[in-house]
């Protein structure tokens, strides 16, 4: 049996996503209370969303206004069905099917930043090499946001990057963080 969940608001608000076999998707009311944070940085945003699953982050930014997400999945078919059953235009979502660490690196590489960098690593909060890389993958003024499900789990630092906020929903821990150590998660940067 497959699961689903639902984009919560803007343009495909209420379209189911189809939830990947052995996935955990972020639930409703987390996602909600993720977005509510982070609004003000989502119109006009470059969205990386690593470990993508059902795509629903990503998906959900894209929804409420974000310019483009980049969604990264090894597994991507579930994905792949998910953005063909949402109503065009769906050209600001391009979906990377490979490992979410290799694809950091390649896009780390390659010069592409992200306004908001969301990773949910499916076994605690990722690798040290993705602690280092993740900084450079958000502009400055950005947040790169990891999701956990231990409230437990130590916060790992970051290459150049500072925690600026902690944030838990149930079982879901949002933790934020910005190359700006003043930096709050719920407003963006001024420049």
């Amino acid at each position: 049996m497959n699961r689903s969940i639902r984009i919560i608001a803007g343009r495909w608000k209420g379209r189911r996503l189809e939830v990947p076999e052995g996935a955990r998707p972020t639930l409703g009311r987390a996602r909600e209370a993720l977005f509510s944070i982070v609004q003000k940085r989502v119109p006009g945003a470059l969205v990386l969303d690593l470990y993508a699953g059902s795509g629903a982050i990503g998906l959900e930014a894209v929804s409420r206004g974000a310019a483009r997400a980049v969604l990264v999945e090894k597994e991507a078919s579930v994905l792949r069905r998910n953005l063909a059953r949402l109503p065009p235009p769906r050209d600001q979502v391009e979906i990377l099917a490979e490992d979410a660490e290799a694809a950091a690196q390649t896009l780390a590489r390659t010069g592409r930043r992200f306004d908001l960098v969301f990773a949910d690593p499916p076994y605690g909060l990722g690798s040290p090499a993705f602690h280092t890389r993740a900084g450079e993958l958000a502009v400055s003024g950005g947040l790169v946001i990891l999701q956990s499900e231990s409230p437990g789990d130590t916060s790992p630092q970051l290459a150049a990057m500072s925690l600026v906020e902690r944030r838990a929903y149930g079982r879901n821990v949002f933790l934020f963080y910005s190359h700006d150590p003043a930096a709050r998660a719920a407003r963006p940067a001024t420049f």
